[in-house]
Order: C-alpha cells, then sequence, then structure tokens
C-alpha cells in the first residue's frame, strides 16, 4: 500500500450499527484510506495515538445559525468552537427575505470559505414565490435540495427580520414545490396565533419569568403544527424534517402519524438544551429560547424517544449572539443561545455515560442519519472506507466545563459554563487534517469547503 498521510492508530472505532471495535485508520488524499487490525505495520507520514480514546464520525450538525452575534466573523469563532465539541460539518439557516439564493447563497460561500474551520452548507428559509421558483436553479448551482419554513412567521411575527407575514395556503405550496424538487422540507412547527392571545393574558398578568415564556407557547401549540405540516406534507409527497421538537404531545403526534398517514416520509430533531435544561432551571431571560425550554415533565419523554428511535438527530440550534442581548424581560430579551460546541458532550455525559445510550447510537444521531438527511451521505457522517475521513477523537474520562473563553465563539456565555461535560474532542479531523490536536486549535480559518451533495443521494 501507499504510504498513508495519516494513521489513527489504537482507538475504539464507533460507527452507527456496528460494535464498537479498537482499530488503526488509516488517511490518504483528506478520505479514509484503510481501516485495520492495530499493529497491521501501517506507515504514514503522521501519526496520531488514540490508545484509550474512541474514535468517533464528526459531528454533522444539521441546524446552526451565522450572522446573528458578530457577522460573517460567525464563521470563524463558532466553527473554531464547534470543532472542539467534535463538530466537522455544520447547515447554516440562510435568510434572504428580499434577496434571490442563487445570489445570497454565493456570498455565503464565499465568506464561509474563507474563515470557516469545518466543512458548511446551507438550508435556504423559503419566504415567497420567487424562493419557489428559483428551487431548480439552487439544485443545479449549489445540490441544494435541504429548505426551512417557519410556520410561526404569521402577522408581523417575522417583522424584526425583514419577513412577510406567512399562511396555510404559502406553506401548502412550499411543500408541494419543494415535492417536485425531491426536497427536504425542514419545519419549524408553532401556531403563532394561539401564542398571540396566550402571551397577551401572561402579560397583562405582569408575568416576566422564564415559564412564562413556555405558558405562551405551550405544548399544544406545537403539537397541533406538527400534525398539520404532517397532513400536508402526506399529502403532496413531500420529504418532512421538524426542527427542535420538545414535548411529549408532540411526540406523540409523530407516532400517530407516521403510523395513520400514508407514504409520510418524516424526520424529527430534538436539541441538547431540551434533554438537560427546564424552566424549573434559575436562567432567567438567558434561558429564552424559541421553542421554549419546557417543564421537567418533558425531559423524560424525549430522552425516551431519544432510545426508541422517534428521533432521528441532534441539532444544536446554535446561536452565537452574546449575553448583552438576553437583557431586559423575558418578552424582550432575544431568543436562542450557543450551542453547537455542547452537542456531542451532552450525548456523551448525559446519553452514554448517565443513562446507557449505545456510542453506536450517539453515532446514528449526531452523524449518519444528519448526513443522510442532508444529503451529504455519500461524503459524511460515518467511518468507512472511502468517505471524507471527518473523526472525531473523544476523551470518555476527562470532564471540562463549557468557558466561554476556551471556546473562542463571540457568544461569551453558554446554558453549560457551570457544567462538567464529558466526551470533548481531543482530537478532530476535517477531511484528514488535525483541525484540534492534543485540545489545542491548530487549523487554519478558511479550511473548511462548501458539502457536495449530490443529488442521486437519498436518505
Amino acid at each position: 500500500m501507499t504510504q498513508l498521510d495519516l494513521l489513527v492508530s489504537g482507538g475504539t472505532v464507533v460507527s452507527a450499527g456496528a460494535a464498537p471495535v479498537v482499530a488503526d485508520i488509516g488517511v490518504r488524499d483528506g478520505r479514509i484510506a484503510c481501516i485495520s487490525e492495530p499493529g497491521s505495520g501501517l506507515s504514514a507520514e503522521d501519526h496520531i495515538d488514540a490508545r484509550g480514546l474512541h474514535v468517533l464520525p464528526g459531528v454533522v450538525d444539521p441546524h446552526q445559525h451565522t450572522g446573528v452575534g458578530n457577522g460573517l466573523e460567525d464563521y470563524r469563532t463558532d466553527t473554531a468552537a464547534c470543532a472542539r465539541g467534535g463538530v466537522t460539518s455544520a447547515f447554516y439557516m440562510t435568510m434572504a427575505p428580499n434577496a434571490l439564493y442563487t445570489d445570497v447563497l454565493a456570498v455565503q460561500d464565499e465568506a464561509a470559505g474563507a474563515r470557516s474551520y469545518i466543512d458548511y452548507g446551507f438550508h435556504p428559509v423559503l419566504m415567497s414565490q420567487e424562493h419557489l421558483d428559483e428551487l431548480g436553479d439552487l439544485r443545479e448551482r449549489f445540490g441544494t435540495e435541504t429548505f426551512k419554513y417557519y410556520m410561526h412567521f404569521r402577522g408581523d411575527e417575522g417583522a424584526y427580520l425583514g419577513v412577510s407575514g406567512t399562511h396555510d395556503g404559502r406553506l401548502y405550496a412550499t411543500v408541494e414545490a419543494v415535492a417536485r424538487v425531491g426536497g427536504l422540507l425542514m419545519v419549524h412547527a408553532e401556531n403563532p396565533e394561539v401564542v398571540w392571545v396566550l402571551a397577551d393574558r401572561l402579560k397583562a398578568a405582569g408575568r416576566v419569568d422564564l415559564a412564562a415564556w413556555d405558558d405562551a407557547r405551550p405544548p399544544f401549540v406545537e403539537a397541533e403544527a406538527v400534525r398539520r405540516v404532517a397532513y400536508f406534507a402526506s399529502h403532496a409527497g413531500c420529504e418532512l424534517y421538524l426542527v427542535h421538537i420538545t414535548t411529549r404531545e408532540s411526540l406523540e403526534q409523530i407516532r400517530n402519524c407516521r403510523v395513520e398517514l400514508s407514504g409520510l416520509r418524516l424526520a424529527v430533531e430534538t436539541c441538547p438544551h431540551y434533554l438537560t435544561h427546564s424552566t424549573e432551571d434559575p436562567l432567567g431571560s438567558i434561558g429564552k429560547v424559541n421553542p421554549p425550554l419546557r417543564r421537567r415533565e418533558h425531559l423524560p419523554a424525549l430522552w425516551e424517544a431519544i432510545f426508541d428511535g422517534t428521533v432521528d438527530t441532534l441539532g444544536s440550534d446554535h446561536v452565537g449572539r452574546s449575553v448583552s442581548t438576553k437583557a431586559g424581560t423575558i418578552w424582550e430579551a432575544s431568543a436562542g443561545f450557543p450551542s453547537g460546541p455542547q452537542l456531542l458532550p451532552v450525548l456523551i455525559t448525559e446519553g452514554h455515560l448517565r443513562r446507557g445510550l449505545p456510542l453506536e447510537r450517539i453515532a446514528q444521531l449526531s452523524s449518519l442519519r444528519p448526513a443522510q438527511l442532508t444529503r451529504c451521505a455519500g461524503r459524511k457522517g460515518d467511518i468507512r472506507v472511502g468517505l471524507d475521513a471527518d473523526l472525531a477523537i473523544i476523551d470518555l474520562e476527562t470532564q471540562r466545563q463549557s468557558d466561554p473563553a476556551w471556546l473562542g465563539t463571540f457568544a461569551d456565555y453558554s446554558l453549560y459554563q457551570d457544567v462538567p461535560l464529558s466526551g470533548w474532542s481531543r482530537h478532530t479531523l476535517v477531511r484528514g487534517t488535525p483541525v484540534v490536536r492534543d485540545g489545542d486549535l491548530v487549523g487554519e480559518p478558511g479550511h473548511g469547503n462548501l458539502i457536495s451533495r449530490p443529488t442521486e443521494v437519498r436518505a
């Protein structure tokens, strides 16, 4: 065999659907060239000793936001932070309320390509007929077949982002259009018209606590919207991906829809913070996110859905805003917080170490399934010969807190900054190149590439 570029030796290799096994991984030209028994005599120009460590496929985070903290510099700071958590690919919800995505994605690709430490892709948010008309061009130019829709941007709900109000007719037209191009529609499921009524009552009562945000957007508001969009998707033949599902009621609707709606193709995501935090935690406006953190009674149902397969993926819903945007009451503070770097450590700490979630299931949730759904499973998401050598080499034993200064993200706070987590990446490889090595950021901004998504790859 021709000499390898890099040899990762002696680690416990974890891939989805297979028992972990100690093996050596050889890398050439950015891809996995071989997986061999330890001590098989392979030679390489570079070497990482992974004995005592676990080698997982790099995290494919299907759900991040960028540009809302420090503009385009988020591509530099936040991807560096995510690499420390073993994230090797991230997909960004990209908004263009008054422009075409054929123009906007070219600008975003150039910005990310100059700054990102990890590979990246985009989910255009569909907000107009003009966006629907360009779906074929996006597929041809960027390989884009994954799109986002916000059901709750009705009335002036999205006015602060320059988004005009939507309605069920536009939702159905979007479902039809995405189905015609064989795409995947990612949906934020929520009924805002009920929220308006409930929020007015709570404000009149003087409620400003974190639980008031949940009470204004109670579980049935999400569950009803889940049922509605699933019915539309089934009728139109559109593949549907429900982002950030949070409640027991929504999970019940999802299970029912999968049985009752003929031909429905439905994938489900939840997020790390819904598995660890609740309205009972003393977070105040720091904990404001949409959908809300729920009462603690919903956490067991979400973990059960992780174990039984109801939930397909974890997405971080990362937003790199600073803590200053959380000022004011629960009604005034911004929604969202940084969470990308913690996705894998939360699954390791709370899932594997605390609840016995198998590592191969974690690899499926955090890598393989999101890669399949985002149409990049031909390159990403698993440890197999021929795939990109995207690896998260983690230490199960060592704990550390999510110190914002160490992470280096623009956001100067974290829900987990006082919570010790295991499973941080000792070494992170993106296409065979160490971006994090021995716990230190060693990669270069601009190493990340736009993820190739051949149209023949399907979930």
